[in-house]
């Protein structure tokens, strides 16, 4: 009676560590525990054949999420490092990187970019929210004809930091006569840089430009600079 009770309560300690670190237990730790519960158990009372089958199952679970889990983490890296190479091929190529949307992560500053087609004597940015609500109206002063970066400091006209999310930016410019000056939302350069340090990749334009390269809309062989 003795040696059932001493078996019970040690199987029974067993089957409670188990539970408590089923959310962590490796195949080994699984299968260390299923041992030491064969070794304590009654000889005169051992574990129910479907108890044991359902415990075998549990283990060809735990190490079928295991190798699933490996597999997985060498796909993710096995595709980042080919996105790596094929950002890095960009180089040289000449692209055209959308502009008008931003995206704000709730603290960093957001940019986008825009290309001005001419001369302006004023240019106003206007930031807009998902519903198409002007919420921050910017002076950008005079600029010249080029890419032109915005950044939003993702505040509202009051001061107040908007919620993270997806906004718009719309330009405007005008000339010293008052006429208007067409803003195009895509910006074109040439790739003369790609970097990782932001977990993704981030291309560099000839003229300053900086975008993450899902912002780019189309990529093209750079036109050679005729000889002089």
């Amino acid at each position: 009676m003795t040696s059932a009770i001493n078996s019970t309560n040690a199987s029974t300690a067993t089957s409670t560590a188990a539970s408590a670190a089923a959310p962590t237990v490796d195949k080994n730790e699984f299968l260390q525990l299923l041992v030491a519960q064969l070794q304590h158990q009654d000889p005169t009372q051992p574990t129910e054949g479907t108890e044991f089958v359902t415990q075998l199952a549990q283990f060809s679970q735990v190490e079928q999420s295991q190798n699933q889990t490996q597999q997985l983490t060498t796909i993710s890296n096995q595709m980042s490092g080919l996105s790596s190479n094929e950002a890095a091929n960009l180089i040289g190529k000449q692209v055209d990187v959308r502009g008008s949307k931003l995206t704000f992560d709730g603290s960093l500053a957001a940019t986008t970019n825009v290309t001005v087609d001419g001369a302006a004597a004023k240019t106003t940015v206007q930031v807009k929210d998902a519903s198409g609500n002007v919420i921050r109206t910017m002076d950008m002063g005079a600029q010249p004809p080029g890419p032109l970066q915005v950044t939003w400091d993702g505040k509202d006209d009051a001061g107040s930091t908007e919620p993270a999310g997806s906004y718009s930016v719309s330009v405007t410019a005008t000339d010293s006569n008052g006429g208007n000056v067409p803003v195009e939302t895509d910006v074109k350069g040439i790739v003369t840089q790609v970097s990782y340090d932001k977990g993704y990749p981030v291309v560099t334009l000839n003229s300053g430009t900086t975008a993450a390269i899902s912002d780019l809309v189309s990529v093209a062989n750079a036109t050679p600079t005729p000889a002089k």
